[in-house]
């Protein structure tokens, strides 16, 4: 076979099972219309469209930013509808879809996969749809969300670092004590001091509401190693990491209970970290191979061009048309780690329980950057009632 014939055909063969777009997507036109449908608030079309336009590969990952959107617009229906998606998502079992078994393969990319997050991200899920439920006075499915950030945060490969998520520990705890079962929320309440770096302590008896912070932005993903084959973090930018809430003139500061980049890093190794490694491994070696060949065979060329040795020249021929076919085979394998993040999670978790009287109760919040300097301030309005009340804090 002539080198050039063989090098086509043996690139062809390396490309060939490489994936098209995903099958899913929509275009601008349709996605506009599909998200006009869902009779959203106007703030939210955008992610709908998103939604829409980039097909089942992103549909988890957009609902995850839908969610975030929504919570912090005060679009709870929205929220707990995208969320519920979600959770369906990450607890899905049966046999990985088409796109993701062929993630596996040399020659695709991780993120031609559908999308389901680390296990941070997976445990935020469940968190998130815990404070839904609070809100809504249901303890019972709130505390079993807050039990599921700890089973999907075993996904660490570090076991001391299983389920340590301090602040579901603590609102598990809440949940407990509403729930009129007080030694299990003294149980967990000891468990979240255990799991936390910040000294916590138990709400009173008499605290009536939880004010629960979001503050900043999450950790963003980020690709390391020679072929960007490992999976690593980086903090977000965040311009607001403290949080102060004036009651009737005094000021009271919740506790940091989570650091989401510190839930992130402590991921440990993947499975697919393994899978990007082999990719990169195989494509370095190759890449070397194909240097090595194309040299050497360049020199055999003119070396048997000048004695006139043709069989030499043809073997060097062929030597450098094989180093051709070896660097086309190695640009061909994708190795890049899978870098897609939910990119509006907040960077820390802070919590304050308050004992506010009955009555509309107004509350003056002000967040505050990482000099202690106020960056902006809210006036917060604790509708009265009988019930356990949750005020969400939300600022970036």
């Amino acid at each position: 076979m002539k080198p050039m014939l063989c090098a086509g055909l043996l690139l062809t063969l390396a490309t060939g099972c490489a994936s098209g777009p995903d099958p899913t997507r929509r275009d601008l036109g349709s996605s506009e219309r599909m998200a006009g449908e869902q009779n959203a608030p106007a703030k939210l079309k955008p992610y709908y469209q998103r939604l829409y336009m980039e097909g089942e590969s992103n549909a988890t990952l957009n609902r995850m930013r839908l969610a975030s959107a929504a919570i912090e617009q005060g679009e709870w229906k929205d929220a707990e509808l995208s969320l519920d998606d979600v959770i369906r998502n990450v607890e899905a079992l049966g046999p990985a879809d088409e796109r993701s078994r062929e993630a596996l393969s040399k020659f695709e990319s991780e993120d031609i996969k559908r999308f389901k997050g680390e296990a941070y991200e997976r445990s935020m899920a469940y968190f998130l749809r815990g404070l839904l439920y609070l809100r809504a006075d249901s303890f019972d499915n709130a505390r079993a969300c807050f039990k599921s950030v700890q089973v999907f945060d075993a996904a660490k490969t570090d076991p001391k670092l299983h389920g340590n998520w301090a602040s579901a520990d603590w609102l598990e705890g809440w949940c407990n004590w509403n729930l009129n079962e007080k030694n299990a929320a003294q149980e967990c309440w000891e468990r979240a001091k255990r799991h936390s770096s910040t000294p916590l302590s138990i709400p009173s008896p008499d605290d009536n509401t939880l004010c629960v912070a979001l503050l900043g932005f999450g950790p963003i993903k980020i690709p390391t190693g020679d072929q960007g084959e490992r999976l690593d973090y980086r903090a977000g930018n965040s311009k607001t990491l403290h949080v102060r809430v004036k009651v009737n003139g005094v000021s009271k500061s919740p506790v940091k209970m989570e650091d989401l980049l510190a839930q992130a890093s402590g991921r440990g190794l993947r499975q697919m970290d393994v899978v990007n490694e082999g990719k990169a491994d195989t494509k370095a070696s190759a890449d070397t191979a194909g240097d090595v060949l194309i040299l050497g065979g360049a020199g055999a060329t003119v070396g048997g061009s000048v004695a006139g040795d043709t069989t030499v020249a043809a073997a060097g021929l062929g030597a450098a048309a094989a180093g051709m076919i070896t660097k086309g085979i190695a640009s061909g394998i994708h190795p890049k780690a899978d870098t897609r993040t939910w990119d509006l999670l907040p960077a820390s978790i802070q919590i304050l329980p308050l004992n506010l009287p009955q009555g509309d109760q107004s509350l003056d919040v002000q967040f505050l950057n990482d000099k202690g300097n106020v960056v902006s301030e809210k006036k917060i309005v604790s509708p009265n009632s009988s019930r356990p009340r949750l005020l969400l804090l939300i600022e970036r």
